[in-house]
């Protein structure tokens, strides 16, 4: 049995050659996709020195007297100056472009004006010193033509996309969506909420669980209904999704050593590479990791729904991470708030709560670590990563945990 470091090196290994495809996105539909290319800036951003203010435009002064200027025209947004200022003023909109020989923007809350009887600025007087370039937003200040905005492997948020619709963006290059199936076996499942159960049958809560955490991903996700129970009816399923076209396949149950554990056998039967079988974790030890004959990717992850969850959080989204050329996340640490045993021998993903306390990042394994409880999982916020080599975990020793996706 090997342990979980030499498992992810094995996966990672062995998908080295699995490439996407690529594909050209309109901006609609950019959100949450991953750059396949960078980006270049096309243009200036501002494309043109606006104000920063609703104010008047005009030249500096040093002088600390009170300055008077006649008010020679207005400006508003998207419209195009059309007076010098030359030694008066400009009344300006935010947005709106500076004429070329304006130095300066003040804002109107610190002039005085003066109106004609239709209520329009005539003369302003403004206090000195007029310092220079006070307001303006000047062409290129946020991002100058030809920088790099976004590197290849950037995941698109509504950020992204704000600055991609800002700088004329309309389309970009991504990598193509990967195409991820879901089968849970055992015939012991029932999908439908509405279905009494009989006895001896469960509710399945383990692909419903996969098919949510895939929905942060950019992938293509079929949930394949059927759930098979014997060999036979696992190779049909698996066939169909691979002339499907799924590149990668997630099942879960019959990894284990039982009468119905029947993955392995059905993975060697079509000539699949077992990259390995058991790893020294808990839960989920019995995990698989397969290459199919056609290059697809196959995870057998345990049936339990707390192993099938450590299974996807350190085996799948590594893996997903790798294709998607994202980063690993950072390494994160907290103090045990309460001493903790487990047996040697396993890495323990455990349930855990990570918490301030005292200005410094604490963290509680949670009571019920048993694979098949999810009422604990449902309060926890993390995993906690308990080495391999101990069976104490002492209280206030640093323990290395790695928060559930969306937590804060």
């Amino acid at each position: 049995m090997i342990s979980y470091q030499e498992s992810l090196e094995l996966i990672k290994t062995a998908t080295d050659d699995f490439q996407l495809k690529f594909k050209y996105c309109d901006l609609d539909h950019l959100l949450g996709r991953v750059l396949a290319e960078p980006i270049y800036s096309p243009a200036d951003l501002p494309g043109f020195d606006n104000s920063a203010m609703d104010g008047f435009a005009m030249k500096a002064n040093p002088s600390d007297k009170l300055v008077q200027l006649s008010v020679l025209g207005n400006i508003a947004a998207g419209e195009v100056p059309q007076t010098e200022i030359g030694n008066g003023a400009i009344q300006i909109m935010t947005g709106a472009p500076v004429p070329i020989d304006c130095e300066t923007v003040i804002p109107i809350e610190n002039v005085q004006i003066e109106t004609d009887q239709n209520d329009l600025p005539l003369t302003i007087q403004v206090q000195g010193p007029i310092l220079a370039d006070q307001n303006i937003r000047k062409a290129g200040q946020d991002v100058r033509q030809g920088e790099l905005v976004f590197s290849a492997g950037q995941k698109l948020n509504a950020e992204h996309i704000m600055m991609l619709a800002a700088l004329g963006v309309s389309q970009a290059q991504v990598l193509a969506r990967p195409k991820i199936s879901l089968i849970s076996t055992g015939a012991e499942l029932v999908d439908d909420a509405n279905t009494p159960l009989q006895p001896g049958q469960i509710r399945n809560s383990n692909q419903p669980f996969l098919a949510a955490s895939l929905q942060t991903w950019p992938v293509e996700t079929t949930q394949v209904a059927g759930h098979p129970d014997t060999q036979e009816q696992f190779l049909e399923l698996l066939q169909q999704e691979i002339n499907d076209g799924a590149q990668i396949i997630i099942s879960t149950g019959a990894v284990s050593m039982g009468d119905r554990d029947f993955v392995p056998a059905a993975l060697l039967e079509i000539g699949a590479n077992i990259v390995f079988h058991k790893c020294k974790i808990r839960p989920g030890k019995p995990v698989l990791f397969a290459v199919l004959p056609n290059g697809s990717l196959f995870f057998g992850l345990p049936g339990n729904p707390v192993s099938a969850a450590v299974g996807f959080s350190f085996f799948v989204e590594p893996i997903l991470r790798q294709i998607l050329n994202q980063k690993e996340p950072e390494m994160q640490m907290a103090r045990l708030s309460k001493g903790f045993n487990k047996r040697a021998g396993f890495c323990l993903f455990a349930k855990a709560k990570v918490f301030m306390k005292d200005s410094e990042c604490q963290i509680e394994v949670l009571n019920g670590q048993q694979s098949f409880r999810i009422a604990p999982l449902a309060e926890a916020n993390c995993w906690a990563e308990l080495p391999e080599d101990r069976a104490e975990i002492k209280a206030g020793e640093l323990v290395k945990f790695h928060k559930f996706a969306g937590e804060l």
